[in-house]
C-alpha cells in the first residue's frame, strides 16, 4: 500500500474508485482550486507522474479512508469502478458500500455517488449521500442537446469546465452582509464585477442531507434569506 496521506491537506475531496472519467474529474477539481486525494487498488497509470496523493486500498475500509483523510475532508466522489467488467448491479452495490463507510465515519461530509443502474437510486439514498449521479444519462441527454440546439456544444462544454480556463459555472454562498436585502441587489453586484448571475439555490428540509433547491431567474425583489448561493456563470475576463 502507498503512504502518502502524510501530506494530505484539510478541506479536500476524497475521489474513491478509478474509471475512464475519473482524471477529468480530477483535473476540473484541480482547476477549481480543489486539493483531492485519490483512493483506488492500485496507483493509476494516469497518475504515474503526478504528485497528487494517491492512497490504494480498498476504498470501503476504515483504515484506508483515515489515512486519505476522510475526517478532515469537506466532499467525497464515489465512482463505479469496474463498469463495463462486472455487472451494473455489483459495481452499484460496492459503490453504495463505500457510500455508507464514507457517511459512517464522517456523517457532515458532501457525497456524491456515482450509480450505473437508475433502479439502484433507492438504495444510494438509504446510505444517506447528498448526491447521487448517473454519468451515462448525463451524456445521453448532453449529445441530444448538442443534435437539437445547434452551435450551443461549445458553449456548454465552456462553462462546465474549469480546467480550459474560460467561463465556467460556479455557486457563491451570500454572506450576512446580504440579509434583508434583495436577489436583485445580489444579481446586480455580480453583473458589476463582470460576472453573469442565473439563479438561486435554497436549504432543502432535509436537516439530515445537505440538499439544495433551485430556482431559475428568481424575481429581482424576492429577499434574501441566509443561507443562501447564487449560480453565476464566471465570465472570461478580455
Amino acid at each position: 500500500m502507498t503512504d502518502i496521506f502524510v501530506n494530505i491537506p484539510e478541506g479536500h475531496t476524497i475521489l474513491c474508485g478509478w474509471n475512464s472519467h475519473a482524471l477529468q474529474i480530477v483535473k476540473e477539481l484541480e482547476a477549481s482550486g480543489h486539493p483531492v486525494v485519490v483512493i483506488c487498488t492500485k496507483r493509476p497509470p494516469e497518475l504515474k507522474n503526478s504528485t497528487m496523493p494517491v492512497v490504494e486500498g480498498d476504498c470501503s475500509a476504515d483504515d484506508v479512508l483515515k489515512k486519505a483523510g476522510v475526517e478532515t475532508a469537506t466532499s467525497a466522489i464515489i465512482l463505479a469502478e469496474d463498469a463495463g467488467r462486472l455487472p451494473a448491479d455489483t459495481v452499484d452495490a460496492r459503490s453504495i458500500l463505500t457510500a455508507l463507510a464514507v457517511e459512517s465515519l464522517r456523517p457532515e461530509i458532501y457525497s456524491v455517488l456515482e450509480i450505473l443502474n437508475p433502479d439502484n437510486e433507492r438504495h444510494a439514498r438509504n446510505a444517506n449521500v447528498d448526491n447521487v449521479v448517473f454519468c451515462e444519462q448525463l451524456i445521453a441527454r448532453f449529445i441530444a442537446l448538442c443534435a437539437s440546439q445547434r452551435g450551443i456544444s461549445d458553449f456548454a462544454s465552456d462553462i462546465f469546465s474549469h480546467s480550459d480556463n474560460r467561463s465556467s459555472l460556479n455557486t457563491m454562498e451570500l454572506g450576512s452582509e446580504w440579509e434583508g436585502k434583495t436577489v436583485g441587489e445580489a444579481f446586480a453586484a455580480i453583473r458589476a464585477a463582470g460576472d453573469l448571475p442565473l439563479a438561486i439555490m435554497r436549504r432543502g428540509d432535509d436537516e439530515a442531507r445537505e440538499e439544495w433547491k433551485h430556482e431559475i431567474n428568481p424575481p429581482a425583489n424576492t429577499p434574501v434569506k441566509l443561507p443562501m448561493k447564487v449560480v453565476y456563470i464566471k465570465c472570461e475576463k478580455k
